[in-house]
């Protein structure tokens, strides 16, 4: 997708394709009131659906890793297994797409809203 940026009276384009990013256009924007950009639409109540970033809820340690990456998952499928507390918990899939990257490994302890692992939306 492509955004338009305003910033310190300067227009960047930019394009964002799954966790990278690239600048198309860079211009010098005039002071004016009214400025026309280009700004994607955004719903806010559902932002969590959208995301692709999955963190740690709980500090605990990874006892199991069902995903690869390139592997489609479903909305609720179960990625990993996390362990905190004495407890097992199911980290699941918010979205429908396909992994990314995984960041961790079974055995790994992890820090509360540590980067699990990457869903990229299917398209």
């Amino acid at each position: 997708m492509k955004y338009d940026i305003c910033l310190n009276n300067k227009k960047y384009v930019v394009e964002i394709d799954g966790n990278k990013g690239r600048l198309l256009k860079k211009d010098l924007i005039e002071e004016k009131d009214d400025l026309d950009l280009d700004l994607p639409d955004f719903d806010f109540g559902t932002s969590h659906e959208k995301a692709d970033r999955i963190t740690a809820a709980l500090p605990g340690t990874v006892l199991a890793i069902y995903v690869q990456p390139g592997q489609t998952v479903s909305k609720g499928q179960t990625l990993l297994v996390l362990e905190s507390m004495k407890m097992e918990n199911a980290v699941t899939s918010p979205i429908n797409g396909i992994i990314g990257e995984v960041a961790v490994s079974v055995g790994s302890y992890v820090k509360k809203d540590q980067t699990l692992l990457f869903v990229n939306t299917a398209e």
